[in-house]
């Protein structure tokens, strides 16, 4: 592993530039974060890169960070910084030719920067790849982990997509400088319009490498999977309007969207029995059905409050 050696507030001058440069953007994240940190020290690989992590915690996460992994180039931000904000704020001082974005609840497995480097050899924006479920789930967990990352599987295979989650996505800089970064007016969907505008922009797709693998934790509890579902359903629905994602129609023909609840059953619960290779996420696409479906009911409704927010 030849990782760069980066300090706070960019006080060392490093001998070679890096070719990739990790964004971790941060939120009370002290019991997490030094789970993924140290798997992307772990990495085997001989490209030099850097790890820039964005914290606006009101815990002791930066200090975690600071004491266990000084190599990591720290941003303290005194207010709360969503996601979207954190990763621009570390895209803006990352001096990789390759911008990879992994969360805080996320550990990446052996190879993953070494199929990162692929993409500067792609004629591709990015690249992104498996999501893998880590935690010891409940019941819960495993539906809103289908639900979300279903198309992810680790059984997947190496593809053009539509749009890759940001916990696991690497574009070139390039690119985001012609095209821009995220857009911080959106609380959830907005990896989903960042990716799209950067393959719409530059006339080129977005990869799926099955190699490229990190595993997720997630939220395990009845009233986290129903807050998720609300946050994501609203602002899916909020994303239909910039005409960067397929499903336009939806806000003119609203009595449309409950029949996205049977479509997109059907749709996870072939991935999950044929793609994931996770008995937990099988059993739930098997027997556990009617949970998707719960989960699924509550993110339609929430659509549907994001697509009249925009009329």
């Amino acid at each position: 592993m030849t990782g760069t050696t980066a300090l706070d507030d960019e006080q060392d001058e490093r001998q070679e530039e890096p070719l990739i440069s990790v964004v971790i953007p941060t939120y009370n994240e002290r019991d997490r974060i030094g789970n993924c940190l140290a798997s992307v020290f772990a990495q085997q690989t001989e490209h030099q890169f850097e790890v820039i992590v964005v914290d606006s915690s009101e815990d002791d996460t930066v200090e975690v960070i600071r004491s266990q992994f000084p190599d990591v180039r720290t941003v303290r931000r005194e207010q709360q910084t969503f996601p979207a904000e954190g990763r621009n704020i570390g895209i803006d001082i990352a001096q990789g030719d390759v911008v990879a974005f992994i969360d805080a609840d996320c550990v990446a497995e052996e190879g993953w920067l070494e199929a990162v480097a692929q993409i500067q050899d792609e004629r591709a924006v990015g690249i992104g790849g498996p999501v893998v479920l880590d935690s010891p789930a409940t019941l819960a967990g495993a539906t809103l982990f289908a639900i979300e990352f279903s198309e992810y599987g680790r059984g997947s295979p190496k593809r053009k997509i539509r749009w890759q989650p940001s916990c696991n996505l690497a574009v070139k800089r390039s690119a985001i400088e012609a095209y821009g970064n995220f857009p911080t007016d959106m609380q959830a969907s907005e990896d989903m319009l960042f990716t799209r505008k950067l393959m719409e922009g530059s006339g080129m797709p977005l990869l799926f490498d099955p190699q490229m693998r990190i595993r997720h934790s997630n939220r395990n509890t009845w009233s986290q999977l129903k807050g998720k579902m609300e946050n994501l359903g609203y602002w899916s629905g909020r994303s239909r309007a910039t005409g960067l994602i397929p499903g336009g129609i939806l806000l003119r023909f609203k009595f449309l969207v409950p029949l996205l609840v049977p479509y997109r059953l059907a749709k996870i619960v072939g991935r999950i029995v044929f793609r994931s290779r996770d008995t937990r996420l099988i059993a739930v696409g098997l027997i556990g059905w009617p949970l998707l479906i719960y989960g699924l009911a509550i993110w339609a409704r929430s659509f549907m409050r994001g697509a009249r927010a925009v009329v």
